[in-house]
C-alpha cells in the first residue's frame, strides 16, 4: 500500500512527542511520508496544518482508519487511550506503533497481540530507552556472556522535582497511572530486555502519594493542580523471574534525592556487573578485580526515538519481527499491574 513510492504514516496524537521526537523521525526516512494526523486539540491541529504542511488533519482518529492507502498508525495519544486506537488501526489493516506503556493492563495487550497475530500487521511499543547507543553496547556484552548469568538488577527511575505538571501525567482517567506508567515503564523495559526477558513469577509493591499533595513542594517543569492530582508520586517493585532471577524497581515525580534525576540500572551477574547509562563493568579475571569503563559517548549517536521508528519501519518494510516484541511488552505491563494491585491488596502476586 504505497503511494508514489512511499509508505504512508498517520500519527493519532500529535502533542509534545509527537513533534518532538516521532515525526522527526518518520521525516528521516526518504520512502515514507506523513499524511495525516488526529487530535482533538484545535490549537494542535492548526499547528499541523499550518506549521507542518500535513495533508490530513483530523479531531478524530477514526476518520484516518478510512484512508485505506496508510500503511502505519503512530499512536501517541494519553496512555487510557492506547486501546482502543491500537485495536482500531490493527482492525483497519494497518501496522502500529504505540508510545508507552502500549497498554495499561496486562487483558489489554493480550487483546492488541490477539488483533495483530489475526490481522497479520506489526505491532511494537515505543520503548526508545532500547535504542539509546548506551544500552545497544550493553546488551551486546551481555549476550555475549561478559556478566555471564543475570541473578539480579537494581531499576530507577527517580526525578527530584520533575513532574510533568499536564492533566494527561497527574489524571488517572487519562494516564492510567503516575511516574510507575511515565518513567518505571522505560526503565523497567530496559532492565528485563537486559535480563533475557524472562517470565515473571510474582510482583510485590508499594504505589504512594506523599509529595504531590502538598502546597509547600514546587516543580521545576511548573504548578500542577493539587486537587486534580489523583495518581501515585513514587512506586516501587520487587519482582521474582520463574528463571529464580529477581528486580528491584523504584520511581518517582518527586523524590528527595541528592541529585535531580537517577535514571540508571545495575545488574548483577555471575562474571561481572555493569550500570547503564555509564557503562562501568566490574569484573574480576586471574585473581585480579578490574573496573572497567566503556568508552560510549565516542561511538556515533542517532536519536533514539529516531532509530525505533527507523527499525520498526525496516520491519515492516521487509516484513521481519519487531525488536520490541509485544509478547515482551505484555510481561512489562504485568509487572507494572502487579504493584498496583500488591500495593492496594497488601500482599504478593504469584502468575501462573
Amino acid at each position: 500500500m504505497m503511494k508514489n513510492g512511499k509508505y504512508l504514516v498517520g500519527i493519532v496524537g500529535f502533542g509534545g512527542i509527537a513533534r518532538i521526537a516521532h515525526y522527526p523521525g518518520w521525516k528521516k526516512l526518504s520512502d515514507v511520508e506523513v499524511i495525516a494526523i488526529a487530535d482533538p486539540s484545535e490549537e494542535v491541529r492548526n499547528i499541523a496544518k499550518n506549521q507542518f504542511n500535513i495533508k490530513y488533519v483530523f479531531d478524530d482518529y477514526k476518520k484516518i482508519l478510512k484512508i485505506d492507502e496508510i500503511d502505519i498508525i503512530d499512536v501517541c495519544t494519553p496512555n487510557k487511550l492506547h486501546y482502543p486506537v491500537v485495536i482500531d488501526s490493527l482492525k483497519s489493516k494497518k501496522h502500529v506503533l504505540c508510545e508507552k506503556p502500549i497498554g495499561i493492563s496486562g487483558k489489554e495487550v493480550e487483546e492488541m497481540i490477539k488483533t495483530s497475530k489475526m490481522e497479520k500487521r506489526k505491532l511494537m511499543a515505543a520503548q526508545h530507552m532500547r535504542f539509546t547507543k548506551s544500552s545497544i553496547v550493553l546488551k551486546k556484552y551481555i549476550d555475549n556472556g561478559e556478566l555471564g548469568q543475570i541473578y539480579f538488577s537494581i531499576a530507577n527511575a527517580l526525578r527530584r522535582r520533575y513532574l510533568p505538571a499536564r492533566d494527561t501525567f497527574i489524571d488517572k482517567n487519562l494516564s492510567g497511572g503516575g511516574p510507575l506508567f511515565d518513567i518505571g515503564v522505560h526503565i523497567l523495559d530496559l532492565t528485563y530486555w537486559f535480563m533475557g526477558c524472562p517470565k515473571v513469577y510474582s510482583v510485590t509493591g508499594i504505589t504512594l502519594t506523599k509529595l504531590a499533595k502538598r502546597k509547600d513542594i514546587h516543580g521545576l517543569w511548573g504548578e500542577w493542580d493539587r486537587e486534580k492530582y489523583n495518581v501515585e508520586d513514587f512506586a516501587s517493585g520487587f519482582i521474582k523471574f520463574k528463571d529464580g532471577s529477581a528486580l528491584n524497581l523504584t520511581c518517582s515525580f518527586l523524590a528527595n534525592i541528592e541529585q535531580m534525576e537517577d535514571f540508571s540500572t545495575t545488574l548483577f551477574g555471575t562474571e561481572g556487573g555493569i550500570k547503564w547509562p555509564s557503562g562501568k563493568l566490574a569484573k574480576e579475571k586471574y585473581g585480579v578485580l578490574q573496573n572497567i569503563e566503556l568508552m560510549i559517548d565516542l561511538l556515533p549517536d542517532n536519536p533514539p526515538h529516531h532509530e525505533e521508528i527507523r527499525v520498526f519501519f525496516e520491519c515492516v518494510k521487509e516484513d521481519k519481527e519487531v525488536p520490541v516484541k509485544p509478547e515482551e511488552s505484555l510481561e512489562v505491563i504485568k509487572m507494572l499491574e502487579g504493584i498496583y494491585i500488591s500495593s492496594e491488596t497488601g500482599k504478593e502476586l504469584i502468575f501462573k
